[in-house]
């Protein structure tokens, strides 16, 4: 008995705090103590069936000992459901996963909000039949909490709108609306991840150190960030499904337009939707930027709030208008204002491809290295700088060799583009045969005094040095 004080002693002592105890003077019974003790080494070492029994017999006798038994709880039940055969049995071990998110609420209500998301999710699984209860679950967590949940959080909400949709208990309205929370959700907390690695990244970079603390913040931010763009990826894929640009055609019209009209909030989410490119009842993918009420809502919603999402609207605005300097100053502005990085590259991008139809190679090239610098492995961006180089021949050097030594830089780019993302390697291959094609005459080039393994630093706005290589 002695042995098994000690160890329970132990534990409470350094392993968590105490949050209520049980109202006796004495504190918790030996018996909850050894049961606890036993199922924290079970669970410790993630024997979570076997640490069921001495788990429920805490939540049953002693349920106001300590948090942690609410923390560890739901692993532990539902190793158990996994393990026990019959439906009756499996059915009971739900209600009780259930009964314990509210009474966990009762006894700590600290984080109310959260533990309602915790059961809304599990809701959502166990219960395929009660999708409309879960779907208001998931609302009142973001009632209390806002946008700080999970990542699995708001992949489970926005699959539990789906379902009402499926069973036409929504309308298409109300799913468009569920993907505007989700989507503002994981813009927030993309936000603040990245403002958080920004702000590791300038430390070390003016101190040379990254402490361990800093790397523990990172590791997190990078794996919760990771998190978040394959929701991002997952909510895309299911709302180009539904999302055509005929179905659209019914939210955004003259008449929704002049109800709206000075909702910022309304008009902000109205230019994401026509942005983003889906896939028609004909299998071709399309933007609904062509819709003419999408110059009235980017126009309207710039007028009223110039910030990013503004500018990028009319950044596409006018590139649909061939007005291509404008565009790019546009894209420029939202770029600057973005927090996410990861937008915020591709604004540039879009930038430096405006300024290249507009004929201006090197503003092309600074916006993709601003890209480029954001995002490290921007494949479409080194792409974007290597179509800047292709464009200078004739304006740098001054002969043949010279003037047509800009495709060797502008293919060296695109090696790094394949390297840095190999999802753009066939686009850059592509480019790669086209512009090995241009390069200089061998044989004029040998006149002219150039060989195999030779470098050349190029003039001008390209400022690259290149190996002669002739294929």
């Amino acid at each position: 008995m002695k042995k098994s004080l000690v160890i329970a002693t132990l534990i409470f002592g350094t392993l968590m705090p105490f949050g209520k105890v049980q109202a006796q003077d004495e504190g918790p019974s030996e018996d909850c103590q050894n049961n606890y003790s036993i199922f924290y080494e079970f669970y410790r070492n993630k024997s979570y069936t076997d640490a069921f029994e001495s788990w429920k017999y805490t939540y049953e006798n002693c349920g106001d000992l300590t948090k942690n038994i609410y923390i560890f709880g739901p692993p532990i039940i539902k190793s158990k459901i996994k393990d026990v055969g019959s439906d009756a049995e499996k059915q009971e071990l739900i209600s009780l996963l259930m009964e314990m998110y509210d009474r966990r609420n009762e006894l700590f209500p600290e984080r109310l909000g959260f533990v309602i998301g915790l059961k809304a999710i599990d809701m959502l699984f166990y219960y395929e039949d009660k999708v409309t209860e879960t779907y208001a679950m998931f609302e009142k967590a973001i009632e209390l909490d806002g946008y700080d949940h999970s990542a699995a959080f708001f992949n489970n909400f926005f699959n539990a709108a789906i379902r009402m949709f499926s069973a036409k208990e929504f309308t298409l309205d109300d799913v468009f609306q569920s993907y505007n929370i989700v989507s503002e959700a994981i813009e927030y907390n993309n936000n603040i991840l990245n403002t958080e690695i920004a702000e590791i990244q300038r430390r070390v970079d003016s101190t040379d150190v990254l402490t361990a603390a800093d790397q523990k913040t990172l590791n997190r931010s990078e794996k919760e960030l990771e998190r978040y763009t394959i929701v991002d990826n997952n909510l895309e894929k299911q709302i180009a499904k539904i999302a055509t640009c005929s179905r659209l055609e019914s939210l955004y019209n003259d008449e929704t337009f002049e109800s709206h009209k000075n909702d910022t909030v309304w008009l902000r989410r109205a230019v994401k939707l026509l942005q983003k490119e889906r896939t028609n009842d004909d299998g071709e993918t399309e933007s609904c930027t062509q819709m003419d009420i999408f110059v009235k809502i980017s126009e309207r919603l710039y007028d009223m709030d110039p910030s990013s999402p503004g500018a990028r609207s009319m950044g596409l605005l006018s590139f649909q208008r061939n007005e291509y300097k404008r565009a790019s100053d546009f894209f420029i502005n939202a770029a600057e204002q973005e927090a996410d990085p990861i937008k915020a590259g591709r604004d540039y991008n879009l930038a430096a491809n405006a300024l290249l139809l507009a004929r201006n190679p090197q503003g092309a090239k600074a916006n993709a290295l601003k890209a480029i610098k954001l995002r490290k492995d921007y494949g479409d961006a080194y792409i974007t700088l290597a179509k800047s180089y292709a464009m200078g021949e004739g304006m740098c050097g001054n002969n043949v060799f010279e003037k047509k030594a800009v495709y060797w830089a502008a293919i060296d780019k695109l090696q790094v583009a394949k390297s840095v993302d190999p999802t753009v390697a066939e686009k850059a291959n592509k480019l790669i045969s086209t512009y090995k094609a241009q390069l200089p005459n061998k044989t004029v080039s040998f006149e002219l005094g150039w060989r195999d393994g030779q470098t050349y630093t190029i003039d001008c706005y390209i400022n690259e040095t290149i190996t002669v290589k002739f294929y």
